[in-house]
């Protein structure tokens, strides 16, 4: 059995991955928390795996008080949805009108985007997430990784001038040098000029960033502590995972950039739950394949009958998500959360 511990501070101050957590070292209870759950799960036999969120920097809602959170310090780094893309180019990425356009968008976002992500196509990015998993994973011995949000929040982002620059970059030296003083010429007008020109190779450009960031971080996490395993959540219906979240887990899983696979619970039918469930485990011989149970949506009824299925299909772990809302007697019958534990210990090893 393992527990997931969602490393954060505070609730303003966004995941321990992609956040200035200096005041949460000088308070010291962030730290005694998580150092009091570590203690207490090994008493009790329990592995603790650290959950972060990667690429999410702040929920759909009021922006970050905090001065030091991730998206106040560092709007540039913001993935940039596309129908933002040419109003957002005029502006500094310091005008406060920049970060406060991209949030205006999420309220409620037209895509269903569900807050503001970071962009791995940015190396700093990529380097600032890196080194705050190498630090928290330097301070606890954690039995293992789990990722979050290792996905963009659609296709339709990030069309940031960093970004599309960078693409512009990848491309150039492929190009005649007509060719290239023409979509110059045209991007300075319109910034979607060299997404618009290369739509199969800016969607490869992406989704390969996505991957080098994942690898990069299960580096990382293999480096801190022999025996450290990485899961990620993944996208379950795989049309969805490498179209529309330019998530390639299937690469991830191939590579041995993961060692674990935790499809995301979703508002799939139980016919759907486990047609996704069947696919997965056809593609996951390298890599060990947990299920995410969205008890918080779904009925005693429902939670129990999809822990049945994951047991038909021999699936090698079962995450229950949202505990607090499972342990609400206000909206579950009493004991539903050790019911839930009785029903996933009743699965067998494989």
């Amino acid at each position: 059995p393992a527990a997931a511990a969602r490393a954060r501070g505070r609730r303003d101050r966004g995941p321990s991955a992609g956040v200035d957590d200096r005041r949460r070292r000088r308070d010291g209870r962030g730290d005694n928390r998580l150092q009091l759950l570590l203690t207490a799960a090994r008493r009790r036999g329990l592995r603790v795996h650290a959950w972060i969120q990667v690429m999410r920097a702040t929920r759909a809602g009021p922006l970050p008080t905090s001065r030091g959170h991730v998206v106040n310090r560092h709007p540039g780094w913001i993935m940039v949805p596309r129908d933002l893309a040419g109003r957002l180019a005029r502006l500094d990425v310091q005008d406060p009108a920049y970060l406060a356009a991209i949030h205006r968008w999420t309220q409620p976002s037209p895509d269903g985007v569900d807050g503001l992500y970071l962009s791995p196509i940015l190396p700093e990015v990529a380097e600032h997430i890196g080194e705050r998993l190498a630090q928290l994973l330097a301070r606890y011995r954690f039995d293992g990784v789990h990722l979050d949000s290792t996905q963009f929040p659609s296709s339709d982002f990030d069309y940031g001038r960093a970004a599309v620059a960078a693409f512009r970059a990848e491309i150039a030296d492929g190009l005649t040098v007509a060719a290239r003083r023409e979509l110059d010429a045209q991007s300075a007008v319109d910034p979607l000029t060299y997404p618009d020109a290369f739509p199969r190779q800016w969607t490869r450009f992406r989704r390969s960033k996505m991957t080098a960031l994942v690898a990069r971080l299960g580096t990382i996490a293999r480096r801190s502590r022999t025996g450290t395993r990485l899961s990620v959540s993944v996208v379950a219906d795989q049309d969805e995972a490498l179209g529309r979240r330019l998530q390639d887990w299937r690469t991830w899983a191939d590579n041995g950039f993961v060692d674990i696979l935790c499809l995301q619970p979703g508002s799939e039918t139980a016919e759907e739950f486990e047609l996704q469930v069947r696919a997965a485990r056809q593609f996951t011989s390298r890599v060990e394949l947990w299920v995410g149970l969205g008890a918080e949506w779904l009925s005693p009824f429902d939670t129990f009958d999809r822990i049945r299925a994951s047991q038909r299909i021999d699936v090698d772990g079962i995450v229950v998500w949202r505990y607090d809302s499972v342990t609400d007697r206000t909206r579950q019958p009493p004991d539903h959360l050790r019911h839930i534990g009785l029903a996933i210990a009743a699965v067998p090893p494989r």
